[in-house]
């Protein structure tokens, strides 16, 4: 996917100490993972040095932004519901030398720690899950392309730390009268969006 750059808008105030992409980091993609696009580039570059916070990624694929946020100091969890994918994350941790914890699964089922920062590039394209393999699980969102983001954010809130945040990236393929209704719960921060084509891509920053 290719995206216009010179588009990216950032919220007011960015600073300093928002993240990078490291060049240091040696990702490993690997068969029948989601590879690193450019939405997992914009969530990447959205999110702020983790150094010392416990920090969930959901969803993490290749492991290219959890591989980051363990270089910069988080204490890290990475889940995903495609084993290939947990085990294709843990050998770029080992292989970085990063720390960092793995796990398989559906969202939240197998997850019972709470975190100060849980990140998700959730599945936001209008398809039916039911019936997917596993790697167009990476993309399939049901219906509305709400309904995996819908079902993480119901249970979110009972793996949330006191002020803990949700970092999201979201999609103008979402349908948006679903996303919005979903998301008038939480207090919304909008960090970063660039367009790609037809598509605008923006990732928010969530607290209950």
């Amino acid at each position: 996917m290719c995206c216009d750059r010179d588009a990216e808008k950032y919220r007011d105030g960015d600073n300093k100490d928002r993240m990078e992409y490291n060049r240091e980091i040696d990702i490993t993609e690997c068969a029948e993972v989601y590879p690193p696009a450019e939405d997992t580039f914009l969530l990447l570059d959205s999110l702020e040095e983790p150094a010392g916070l416990k920090v969930l990624e959901m969803g993490c694929g290749t492991g290219l932004i959890s591989c980051h946020l363990a270089y910069s100091g988080a204490d890290l969890t990475a889940a995903d519901i495609n084993p290939k994918a947990v085990c294709c994350t843990g050998s770029n941790l080992r292989n970085n030398k990063l720390k960092g914890s793995t796990i398989v699964s559906d969202l939240f089922q197998n997850i019972n720690e709470m975190f100060d920062l849980i990140v998700f590039n959730p599945p936001y394209l209008s398809a039916e899950e039911e019936g997917c393999g596993i790697i167009e699980k990476a993309w399939a969102g049901g219906p509305s392309g709400t309904e995996i983001l819908a079902e993480f954010l119901k249970q979110s809130g009972d793996h949330l730390l006191p002020n803990g945040r949700i970092i999201v990236l979201l999609s103008s393929e979402m349908n948006s009268d679903a996303l919005n209704n979903l998301l008038s719960n939480f207090k919304r921060n909008k960090l970063k969006t660039r367009r790609c084509f037809f598509e605008e891509l923006w990732v928010e920053e969530l607290s209950l």
